[in-house]
């Protein structure tokens, strides 16, 4: 122990300020991983495979902030930290069957493998594929990587969201068309990793490197970055990588949900070949305090350099 740190313990426990970190725990189970921060759930990563559809929930800042929702009455296939495409081949794979829970496509979680680290750091794997029938043959196939950071000194912590996707068979990835294309919608354009945040954090805002948005429907934003801040301070970060197809990312956004996702078909279909991939790369950072403009370029900045596909 160096000079320093004798001194500054020596002063806190003068003043009876002395506390423990809080510990890191992960709680694994066949369907679910999870995160404990001092006794308390952080996180959870539900990858059971009757579900489907892989999803974060909850999804918590280190000071308790509850920042997603699960399955709310108003759009019941919202699943809180999530992906899912809208449509391939022109079959439904995002809204589901208010009875069943199910889409008109089935998107197939078909084997998840875990590794966490001595740091706590946790790394899942997991193989899906999507078929338009429930047993049929697919039609793409992904490889998905999850990784999740422990929290750092600030309490902030990672998710990193990585996925390749290969065409079976030739595919088009679809969306609900946008206003001013044939039968567009104004809320059209949106497919991809969303969030759908708690009803704790509306009247929140939504920030890029621009400012804050304002307005109750805010679509066709291009960013490399958007965050949401609670009006407690939370905050979700959400980064687009520079070398993600049509980066910097669309966005699609709806403040009175809350709710956002980097929707990278808003300005057209894609189509792939049979045997062609595609790779989408993603990083949140979670944290219990705002995140300004030039902390949030730091974070990007300092990612986007690292990492490479």
């Amino acid at each position: 122990m160096n000079k320093l740190s004798i001194i500054f313990i020596s002063v806190c426990v003068s003043f009876g300020v002395i506390r423990a970190a809080p510990t890191n725990e992960i709680v694994a189970s066949p369907d679910a991983t999870t995160m404990h921060y001092g006794g308390k759930v952080l996180w959870t990563c539900q990858h059971n495979p009757d579900e489907g559809k892989p999803y974060f929930h909850p999804l918590r800042a280190t000071d308790g902030t509850h920042l997603t929702e699960l399955r709310p009455e108003d759009h019941v296939w919202h699943r809180a930290l999530w992906f899912s495409w809208k449509y391939i081949n022109g079959v439904n794979y995002w809204e589901e069957n208010r009875e069943t829970g199910q889409s008109e496509g089935f998107t197939r979680l078909l084997a998840t493998s875990r590794r966490i680290s001595e740091t706590q750091q946790v790394s899942l794997d997991q193989d899906l594929d999507y078929a338009p029938t429930k047993d049929g043959p697919a039609l793409l196939r992904e490889r998905r990587r999850l990784l999740v950071s422990p929290p750092d000194a600030s309490g902030a912590y990672t998710i990193d969201w990585l996925s390749e996707f290969q065409a079976v068979e030739a595919v088009e990835l679809g969306r609900t068309p946008v206003a001013g294309e044939p039968k567009g919608k104004t809320w059209g354009g949106y497919a991809g990793l969303s969030v759908r945040l708690s009803q704790a954090t509306i009247g929140g805002s939504f920030l890029t490197r621009a400012g804050v948005l304002e307005g109750d429907t805010i679509q066709n934003i291009q960013a490399p970055w958007m965050s949401f801040i609670s009006p407690a301070g939370a905050t979700v970060l959400m980064m687009d990588h520079p070398e993600n197809f049509r980066s910097p990312t669309k966005w699609y956004v709806a403040p009175t949900m809350p709710f956002f996702s980097p929707v990278v078909l808003f300005d057209a279909p894609y189509s792939l070949a049979a045997g062609e991939t595609l790779c989408l790369r993603y990083r949140m950072v979670v944290s219990a305090t705002p995140v300004t403009v030039n902390a949030a370029e730091e974070f990007f900045r300092d990612w986007a350099t690292s990492v490479t596909k």
